[in-house]
């Protein structure tokens, strides 16, 4: 990758919210030299598998630290909680006949949400 500074900014902005205020603990964990975090951080070259391990190690999103895009934990959003898992787990274990009647009750929850959500725009105006 080429030369990217705001890409360089947002490592270092990603080291410090994760606590990483010495440039030779990442440099270690990634198993790299700290010549090259630091070169990273004055967005010099970094190869995608670098990237990759930064992402990972960091748990930042990929987008984020090469492009900019979303945010810092933009790759989280589309996580289940663990509340979410275990109804889907909860669901699965259901029979084929009350899935059905599972399906039907959250569609009808869901056209109900979106009616009030709709009352509630137009009581604003």
């Amino acid at each position: 990758m080429t030369e990217d500074h705001t890409r360089g900014h947002r490592l270092r902005e990603a080291m410090k919210s994760r606590n990483f205020s010495k440039t030779l603990a990442l440099a270690t964990e990634l198993n790299v030299s700290v010549a090259a975090i630091s070169r990273w951080q004055n967005g010099g070259h970094v190869s995608l598998q670098s990237a990759c391990d930064i992402a990972q190690h960091l748990d930042i999103s990929l987008d984020w630290l090469l492009m900019g895009r979303g945010h810092i934990d933009w790759h989280r959003e589309d996580r289940l909680s663990d509340e979410e898992l275990g109804l889907i787990l909860r669901y699965r274990a259901l029979p084929h006949s009350q899935r059905s009647v599972v399906g039907a009750l959250t569609e009808q929850l869901s056209s109900i949400q979106a009616q009030r959500n709709s009352e509630k725009t137009i009581n604003l105006r």
